[in-house]
């Protein structure tokens, strides 16, 4: 009975310290990449965007889409960045998505298609990553 204790104490550790040395490597954030650390990491927008959704009527699904979701108050440092946007609903679920390169044209605003566009009822939430 006690060598079972002790095997079983010994298996533990191992699986233990296994998922621990994996869990390690998974690597850290740097403004490239995303890692299991947390650190701070640099925005070409410190002060926020705006978000606005356009919709349509679609005869054939009978429902009102959003085509597209407007972006605005973008920062010129984030020119030649790509803008991604994607469309949530109540559960968190991702049901639509867009992205485009921000133009170095100036302009603060940009409307982000949207590749497949969702019901605009059952849209709840939206998401918008400038990488």
């Amino acid at each position: 009975m006690r060598k079972r204790t002790i095997l079983a104490l010994l298996v533990g550790l191992v699986v233990f310290g296994s998922l621990y040395a994996m869990a390690a490597s998974l690597g850290g954030i740097t403004s490239d990449s995303v890692g299991a650390d947390s650190a701070v990491v640099a925005s070409c927008d410190t002060d926020g965007v705006t978000a606005a959704y356009v919709t349509a009527w679609d005869p054939t699904d009978k429902r009102y889409e959003i085509t597209s979701a407007t972006v605005g108050g973008v920062a010129d440092a984030c020119d030649g960045r790509t803008m991604s946007v994607s469309l949530t609903d109540t559960s968190g679920a991702q049901i639509g998505t867009g992205s485009l390169v921000i133009p170095t044209s100036g302009a603060t605003s940009f409307a982000v298609t949207m590749s497949t566009p969702p019901s605009a009822k059952l849209t709840e939430g939206i998401h918008i990553l400038i990488a």
